[in-house]
């Protein structure tokens, strides 16, 4: 196994050639290399060399599908998404955040590439990144010193994947993620969301809002389960001035922010006026 200085190097060398992984080189070994270092604390390997890496590897498809799902299964296990689950303030973040990326990229060259994933494969992930959505405690954005961390705007981009998700092996354009799935995934925004331990303050509101989205643009829930959904973030009848201090204050500012990103995205988008109407109205009676 290569160490922190020679895997830093070499993938310095590697993304200064546009990614092009020298034919001398183990890609299989290499990979290895940087599912060990995934989550080190030295945040240039970490962020600008690992990560963009598997980015481009995968995305440009330079990997075939065995080692891509390689990947994605290793991401998902105890030593890497559930590594020091439910720590707080623990460098073990960022082993957890990191190897929410890869999941991301392996779900969208499922879905934009030959698919490799059957159904239940794809609903496999969602139950483990669900479970793993229960027990992450560390919300923190960029540490200093190390880098970000950014563990719950992570994981959101992989909700976003998983409502995204449809091409299989087995089903082909059939969505993978059902009706019941949809519903888990905003069930899980709202979780994080509504964090009660800090205000966030590195743009999750915006990654989380981008999940709804995508369960929105797929259309298979109602309008009234969604603006119900809306609706269950009770922000008007919160009265977090009368709740625990500052659980129930951080809970309405980051309700309230996240209403606010997901508004602006319906905006943008054009075609649901009526639940953007809905989001405006309940931003509005929030500040009733």
């Amino acid at each position: 196994m290569r160490t922190h200085d020679e895997l830093k190097q070499l993938l310095t060398q590697i993304k200064s050639n546009n990614y092009i992984i020298p034919s001398e080189i183990d890609i299989n070994s290499l990979i290895s290399d940087m599912l060990t270092h995934i989550g080190h604390t030295d945040g240039e390997l970490r962020d600008k060399l690992i990560y963009t890496t598997f980015s481009n590897i995968i995305d440009d498809s330079h990997l075939d599908t065995t080692q891509v799902k390689h990947i994605l299964t290793t991401c998902i296990d105890k030593h890497h998404l559930f590594y020091g689950i439910g720590e707080k303030d623990t460098d073990t973040v960022f082993t957890r955040a990191f190897s929410s990326l890869p999941i991301s990229l392996a779900l969208w060259a499922n879905q934009n590439n030959t698919p490799f994933l059957t159904a239940n494969e794809i609903n496999n992930i969602k139950s483990t990144v669900l479970h793993y959505i229960n027990q992450e405690k560390d919300c923190r954005g960029y540490v200093e010193s190390k880098g970000w961390a950014h563990a719950i705007a992570h994981i959101a981009d992989v909700l976003g994947h998983l409502a995204e998700a449809s091409n299989t092996v087995d089903t082909g354009d059939d969505f993978s993620v059902g009706h019941e799935g949809m519903l888990e995934i905003l069930s899980a925004v709202k979780q994080l969301v509504c964090n009660e331990n800090s205000v966030y303050t590195a743009q999750e509101d915006e990654r989380l809002a981008v999940p709804v989205m995508d369960v929105i643009y797929r259309e298979m829930l109602t309008h009234e389960q969604i603006t119900g959904w809306i609706d269950s973030f009770n922000m008007k009848d919160n009265e977090w001035w009368n709740g625990p201090l500052p659980a129930a204050y951080n809970r309405y500012v980051n309700s309230k922010n996240f209403m606010r990103s997901l508004y602006f995205k319906l905006v943008a988008d054009g075609d649901y006026d009526e639940i953007c109407k809905h989001v405006l109205e309940l931003l509005v009676e929030s500040d009733d």
